[in-house]
Order: structure tokens, then sequence, then C-alpha cells
């Protein structure tokens, strides 16, 4: 017979009292079980039935097994009634409990000082992390839970919370092979019409072989009750009408369909086969995937036939066919990805709308000042389009529509910026001296760290609690890694320049060796800085240099589809930024070399003759001493008597050549500087705790705050500064759980609907903080 849910858990506290080396350790003396949350509360009592040596932390009352701290005590001394018999460790259940609380024993409340000691007596029911299990890390883990595939979406986790008592009568290999979600959970606590009638529909004959006579006559009952059909009778094609219908019943079905189509994939060859061969006026492609696709073609056209239009005319037409579109991306086909060029054509008329105007400015300073105000939101359009696109194929249109748009924008604001920087002397100076060696110091490179791309990496750092300030500064001339490396370094004098044909490497400035990263590193470390692999934290108490991401490495082998690797990029360097925070460095500095373009298709090929140059690569050349050539020259910012040749605007020395740096424009010269102090990270003061979402399932709100949030309280009010307009029960703001999670009730239901503010407190009540929401939206 199948083990269930329950059975599993209680294997697993067992096992926990057998995990002692025999003959090295004595056995434990009792299982604690810790539950912070009291995520587990609610199924103690089915568990007390089914597991003898079970007790609860709470009121005394012996016949239930449960008792305060010292009667607890008592239960594993075995010195009251009601204790398991010898050899058989007691489970002592504490809800509302940490092991942080129990570990900090000069702290811990006095009514949980008889427990202390048991935990070096006894055994911990923990993870292999060391955390607690939750109800969903007993059900998802690989190692000791269950392994399931359970969703991870608040709604889901909301259900899982209540259906919890009745999961744990759940037989394993009906939880086994199959997604387990908010709609599968709800469906535990009470039949669900409208599930099972899109399950149907969705593959007939498999849900017909899943259930039992008595469950399917069960089924047709109910359709026949509630949507006036019948399974056996009408069939799935008439039902597929009806749903596209929406009358009545139909339109709750169409609803729940609509919110999550991923559910229910089938359906939407039924409603193909449904669909009209002549639709009519009233006929819509929110309903029928067949109108979907039409729409999605005649979008295809409409953008083809704009991919060698002047830009002024495509900016024009963009906006008017986003418009056409708008309301598909919010059908249930844009969910399945069957309207992916509705789906690209939102960040795409961002694009257009961007690119109507391409401003200048006085000098080389005032234009990248704008760049790195205003400027980068460009370039960020052009990435989002790019990201929505998943193969030439498929999207050529909307490449070829992004590229007539983007690439004029380009041209116009690098030979705008090549022209400024000409007729200053050639050359732009960095705007500030090398980073000075600091104790609890690091200096982090990401190689190709372009402004837009910093942007996205301090709004996920922000996220995460952790604040950042911005500045930006000068790559160096010609902005590759080999020469604008070492210029971002804080060991920049080291270095001067050499000849024409070094290929743009600098020079040890002690010894006249060509600079490679070995010697990179070790001039770094005899000026006293630590250099740190890609997972060492190294000693905060020194200064450091480290590096991370690949977005130079992968632009150079995906070209435009480089734009779809960025977000795990950014994600990638957060994390990074984190841990090293937290191992206690007290300022990251995160630096980059250069930006780049980025055009699908190519940069436009720009011809300079092979016998000009000692070196030319795709955006830079270095020119020989007596090379004439009307293509415009910069100085190389390791030996101004070098000159260097820069396509002019967005081109390129090289033909189909999608991703390149090296040139003078904004997107490779203007690079960005992040600051993270940690006193605005999350080991920072009060004042550094933020809000970071507030979620609603009907009158229970679940609040995330990020940064340091020790005592701060969280409340719900209708005017931000007036405790007494509090909405929670009891009108107490509500404390923090470790993990930066709140959850609180409206103390009316009738509140629902309402607008109001939740607000942080701190330790003296001010507020620090504060998110407007709609109470139960």
């Amino acid at each position: 017979m199948s083990q269930t849910l329950g059975q599993r858990v209680i294997a697993a506290l067992r096992t926990t009292t057998q995990s002692y080396a025999a003959g090295d350790q004595v056995a434990p003396c009792a299982v604690l079980w810790t539950d912070p949350e009291r995520l587990w509360e609610g199924v103690m009592p089915v568990l007390q039935g089914m597991l003898p040596e079970l007790f609860v932390l709470g009121a005394y009352v012996p016949e239930k097994r449960t008792g305060p701290a010292l009667w607890l005590r008592c239960i594993e001394a075995r010195v009251v009634d009601g204790a398991p018999p010898a050899g058989t460790a007691p489970v002592l259940y504490l809800p509302g409990i940490s092991r942080d609380q129990l570990r900090a024993a000069e702290d811990c409340p006095q009514e949980l000082a008889a427990l202390i000691e048991l935990q070096y007596r006894g055994a911990m029911w923990l993870h292999v992390n060391g955390k607690e299990w939750t109800p969903y890390g007993f059900l998802v883990s690989r190692h000791g839970g269950l392994d399931l595939d359970v969703a991870r979406d608040q709604t889901t986790l909301d259900a899982l919370a209540g259906a919890l008592p009745s999961l744990v009568a759940e037989p394993i290999p009906q939880l086994q092979g199959r997604r387990l979600d908010s709609e599968y959970f709800n469906g535990l606590l009470a039949p669900d019409a409208i599930g099972l009638l899109l399950r149907w529909l969705s593959d007939p004959e498999a849900f017909k072989q899943g259930r039992s006579n008595a469950e399917w006559k069960a089924f047709c009952q109910q359709c026949k009750g509630d949507a006036g059909f019948d399974p056996v009778k009408d069939g799935p094609l008439k039902a597929a009408g009806l749903l596209a219908a929406r009358m009545n019943h139909w339109g709750k079905v169409w609803r729940r369909f609509s919110e999550a189509p991923a559910n229910y994939q089938g359906i939407v060859e039924w409603l193909r086969r449904a669909a009209p061969k002549a639709p009519s006026f009233f006929d819509s492609a929110e309903v029928w995937p067949n109108i979907n696709e039409n729409e999605e073609q005649k979008l295809h056209q409409a953008l083809e036939s704009l991919v060698d239009r002047p830009q002024d005319e495509v900016i024009r037409r963009v906006a008017e066919l986003a418009a056409q579109h708008a309301e598909r991306r919010d059908h249930p086909w844009q969910k399945l990805g069957l309207s992916p060029l509705a789906t690209a054509l939102s960040p795409l008329a961002q694009l257009a709308r961007l690119c109507q105007r391409a401003p200048g400015a006085p000098t080389p300073d005032a234009y990248a000042a704008f760049y790195a105000t205003e400027g980068w939101r460009v370039d960020a359009a052009a990435l989002a389009t790019m990201a929505a696109c998943d193969s030439p194929e498929r999207h050529a249109a909307v490449l070829g529509t992004l590229r007539a748009v983007y690439l004029p924008w380009l041209e116009n604001t690098a030979r705008h910026l090549q022209q400024l920087v000409h007729d200053t002397g050639q050359s732009v100076p960095r705007r500030s001296k090398p980073i000075e060696s600091v104790a609890g110091r690091m200096v982090l490179f990401a190689d190709g760290l372009r402004m837009d791309v910093a942007q996205q990496l301090a709004e996920k750092l922000a996220a995460a609690g952790i604040e950042s300030t911005r500045d930006w500064e000068w790559s160096a001339i010609p902005s590759v890694t080999a020469t604008a490396k070492p210029a971002a370094s804080p060991i920049a004098d080291a270095f001067n320049g050499g000849d024409p044909g070094d290929e743009f490497a600098t020079r040890l400035a002690s010894t006249g060796q060509i600079l490679t990263q070995d010697r990179f590193v070790s001039a770094l470390k005899e000026r006293g800085w630590q250099v740190l692999g890609p997972d060492e934290t190294g000693d905060p108490t020194g200064s450091a240099w480290t590096e991370a991401g690949t977005l130079d490495k992968r632009g150079h082998t995906e070209g435009w589809k480089l734009a779809r690797s960025v977000e795990n990029e950014v994600r990638d360097l957060a994390s990074r930024i984190g841990a090293l925070l937290k191992a206690g460095w007290t300022e990251v500095v995160v630096v980059t070399d250069h930006g780049w373009l980025l055009v699908p298709y190519g940069l436009p090929k720009v011809d300079l003759k092979v016998f000009l140059t000692e070196t030319r690569w795709s955006r830079c050349a270095a020119l020989k001493a007596d090379a004439q050539t009307d293509a415009l020259a910069f100085k190389w910012h390791w030996n101004p008597a070098v000159m260097m040749a820069s396509p002019p605007g967005a081109g390129s020395f090289r033909a189909g050549v999608d991703y390149s740096h090296g040139g003078v424009s904004l997107q490779e010269m203007v690079i960005p500087m992040l600051r993270v102090n940690a006193s605005h990270a999350t080991s920072g003061t009060a004042g550094s705790a933020r809000l970071l979402e507030a979620k609603w399932t009907g009158a229970r709100c679940r609040v995330l705050v990020g940064g340091n949030f020790a005592g701060v309280r969280v409340d719900v009010r209708s005017s931000q500064g007036d405790a007494n307009t509090s909405l929670l029960t009891d009108k107490q703001a509500r404390e923090i759980t470790p993990d930066g999670k709140v959850t609180a009730f409206l103390e009316d239901d009738a509140d629902i609907g309402k607008n109001a503010e939740v607000v942080l407190l701190d330790a003296s009540g001010q507020v620090i903080h504060a998110l407007p929401t709609k109470l139960g939206n």
C-alpha cells in the first residue's frame, strides 16, 4: 500500500532520532521540531493520531498531548504520565519558535528555558541547509523531501497552507508526475467543477480514464447541473463552442481558462476546430485562436513592409500598429506564446517613441550626462524588443523593423559624439582618479556592463533591499578590454602605451612587458590588493579586486541573442554583490571597461584599407604613423602619439557583426559606476528597510520586507501617519519574521476594495516607507 504524505513526514521525524553513530554517540533524547511561521500547526491533530510520541508546545491539555515547555521537559525526562516508553524519543513540536531563538540561549524567552539544553542532547528536524522544514520545502526537496513538482507562486503557497490537513492523507504516487499548483490544492478542499470541466476539455480521453465509474458519473451530473451540458452526449466540440460563447456558467469557465491557459493547453485545439469558417463581426481574437493567428499574420506583413522604409514613417506606423494590437496582449493566447509579434510590439513601440528625436549637446561631458540620465532608455527598449524575439525565422519582421527605427538613432548620436570628441582634442580624459585601496572596499569588475544593463542591476539590487549610487565615467579610446580594463583598474598608473602593433594592449610601466591577465593579477597583488576568484569572498579587513559576469563573451558569440541572456547575467551579478556584502565587505564598487553596440543583421559595413592600419578590429583600428585617411582619428588613451580610427556613426570595419565595441559612441564610451555601501544594504540601519511587495488574498495580506528590518513593524492604514486608522485586527502593527515576511489580516472584510497604504514603522513608530494598496487586490 502506498505511503501518504503524513506517513512520510513521520518517517522523516523518526529517522532523525536514528541519525547518530552507535558506539560513539548516544541516541538523541528528543526531536525538536521548530516552526517559526506555524505552517505545520494545522496538521498536528492528524499527525498526533499517527505518531503517539508527538507532543506540542501550547496550553496545558495533557489529554491532547499539549503543554508548556516545562511539561515537555518532564515528558522527555519521563517524570509525568503520558510520556513515551523508554527507547522512544519524543518529538516536540514548537509552533512559533525558530531554531535561532533556541540557539540564542541568553536571549531566549524565559518560558522556553526548560527546552534549551535539549538541543544539545537531542536532535533538530531541519533541512540539510540548516533551515526549518516548511510544507513547501518538504514537498519539493530532493534531500529528505519528496522531490515533487510544485508551483512557487503565492497563490499556490496560500492554497497549500489551506489544503495541508487534507494533503497529508494523499498517497504519494498521486502527487508524483504532475504539476501541483493552486488549482490542485484548492481541489482537495472542495469539489472544483470548473477546474474539472476544463481538465476534461483539455484531454477528454485521459480525464475519463483517470476516474472511476462513480467519479465519471458524478462529473457528468455536475456538468449537467452547472453548465447545462452533457459530456457524453454533447462532446468536447460543442463544449468548445459554449466556452467561446461565454454565456451564463460558461463565462466563469472562460475566466478560469484565461487566468491560466497553460494548465489546459489541449483546449486550444478544440477551439480551433469549433471556430467559425467565416467569422462574423462579433467573433473576436480573444476567444478564437484562429482569428488571433490571422491577426499575427497581418501584423507580420505590416512589420515586414517597414524594414526598408524611412525612420519617421516606421515610427509613425509602429505607433498605429501598437494601438491596434494592444488588447491582444491581454488575451490568453499571449500567455501561451501564441501572440509573439504582439508581445514584441510593446517594447518596439516604446523604442519608436524614444527614437523620435536624437538630441545633441555642446560638449562631450554634457552629451554623456544626457545619455547617463535619459539616453540609455533607448538602448533598454531595443534590448527588451530583442529579448522578446526567439528566432530570426519567427521574428524577422520585428528585428528588421527594430533596425529601421534604432540604427538611425545610433548613427546620429554616434556621429555627434565623434565630432564633439574630435573637436576637443581627439580624446576624453577620465573624470576620476584610480580607486584607492581602503579597508573593506571591494572592486567588482563586470566586463561589458553597458549603462542600460547597469540600470537593470541597480533595480535588481533595490528589489533585494540593497541601495546603490550610480555615476558615469568615460571608457578609454579604443573602448576594448585590452585598453579600457587597465584604465578602469585601481592601478591604472602602473601601465603605459607602446606601439600601434600591440593590438591595443598596454604595457607594464616597470618592465615594458605587454600586459597579460597573469601580470595584471600580480601587479594588483604587489599593490596590496587581494584578487578573488568567482566564488571567493576574501578578507574584508583589506581591499580586493574580483571579476564577474560574461556579458562581453556572450555578446561576441551570441550576437543579438545576447538580449535574452541579460536577465540571467544581471541576476548573477546581483547575487555576487549580495554575497560579498554578507561576507562583511563595507563597500562594493562596480566598474566596467566598455559598453557595446548591438544591432540585428549587423552594423553597417565601412571600408578602411588594410595597408593603412597596424591592427584593425570591427569598431577600431590602430593607424600606421604615416597613414592618410578620411576617417575620424582619435588619440590612443595610453599613447597620444598613436592614432585610432573609429568607423563613422555605428559602422563596422567588418561585415556581418551584430555585437561590437571599440569605437566612439555613447553606448561604448559612457560607462556606469555603481557604489554599494553596507550601510545601504541589508546590514545597515533600520532606515534601509523597504517594503518590497504586498500581496492580498481576500482579507489576508502577505508583505515582503527587504533591508535591515530589525525592530521594524508593518501596519495597514487608511491614513499613513495616523496609527488610529489601522485596518488590521486589534489595530496592532505586526512584527516581521527573520526572513522578512509578515502576514496580516483585515479587521473588517467590508474594507476590501478600499484604497489604503501598507506602512513600515521603525522602533519609535515613525513611518519609514509606505506602499499604496487596494485592500484585497
